[in-house]
């Protein structure tokens, strides 16, 4: 007798560019209109072997500690019941199976009250993805063999806009650290206004004492739902001792997202100086 023992493990995907998610998505951040409530995702199985797929929804947030360190929060009924639409919304479909190189277009409706407030709302959409599973074989043999899979759960955002959307930063207070060697660690306590979490990108920028920009920027793409800290490092291991600044820009601005889906707002920065010695 052969026993073909099926296993399978779970991994959480966040970004995109993971090479264990075979099955992709497009686009990573679906923006829906309260006017239409209509949204669709594509779903491609770019995998040798039929893919198993269902579709959930989940509330959830990043959010930092006062060093900066990011986390993410999933248990805030306080939040989910000001800015969630998990309970809103319905993918069609919502279970179904990909052959290789097969794909599917999700189309999502968000059952929201037409008197909620003006304002960004969200919600994560979790696609879960595993091998189909095969069936137990049963042969004259003694030998038992396993067959190892993975269930991928892919997480991405969907944000429904009513009426009058407005977001920004302000930066209340900057510091630096030196975190670890030939990297200076920047931080900035800031606010997040209006009523919309803001997408957008976090550049630093180094000058020298002559107030001119070193070409040693350092960049990413973000998303901040609240008040909070944030922290991004910058390497400066190529400078000499000596006095320099450093500045934080907030903008709205990102490559991944369309400028006409994000929710614009002007830009913000500060500086702050620093010594080498």
């Amino acid at each position: 007798m052969k026993k073909v023992i099926y296993l399978l493990l779970a991994v959480v995907v966040y970004s995109t560019n993971v090479l264990l998610a075979q099955v992709t998505i497009s686009p990573t951040n679906l923006f829906i209109d309260h006017q239409s409530k209509f949204g669709t995702y594509m779903v491609i199985n770019g995998s040798n072997e039929p893919q198993e797929i269902s579709i959930d929804f989940i509330f959830g947030y990043s959010d930092t500690d006062n060093d900066g360190n990011r986390f993410l929060v999933y248990d805030d009924s306080a939040k989910a019941e000001q800015h969630s639409i998990k309970d809103w919304i319905r993918a069609f479909p919502r279970n179904f199976t990909l052959q290789p190189g097969q794909r599917q277009i999700v189309r999502l409706r968000v059952n929201s009250p037409n008197d909620v407030p003006d304002g960004t709302y969200w919600a994560r959409i979790k696609t879960t993805s595993s091998p189909e599973s095969p069936p137990v074989e049963l042969q004259s043999t003694e030998a038992v063999t396993a067959r190892v899979g993975f269930k991928i759960e892919q997480v991405t955002g969907v944000y429904l806009k009513k009426g009058d959307v407005s977001t920004g930063i302000e930066i209340t207070e900057m510091r630096t650290n030196r975190a670890n060697e030939g990297a200076l660690e920047v931080l900035a306590d800031i606010l997040r206004t209006g009523n919309s979490p803001f997408l957008g990108s976090i550049q630093l920028n180094v000058y020298d004492s002559n107030n001119r920009k070193l070409d040693i920027p350092s960049f990413i793409s973000t998303t901040i739902f609240f008040d909070g800290t944030h922290k991004q490092e910058v390497d400066i291991s190529s400078l000499n001792p000596g006095n320099y600044s450093v500045e934080m820009v907030f903008e709205t601005q990102r490559n991944d997202v369309s400028s006409a889906d994000l929710v614009q707002a002007p830009k913000t920065s500060k500086k702050i100086p620093f010594s080498i010695q």
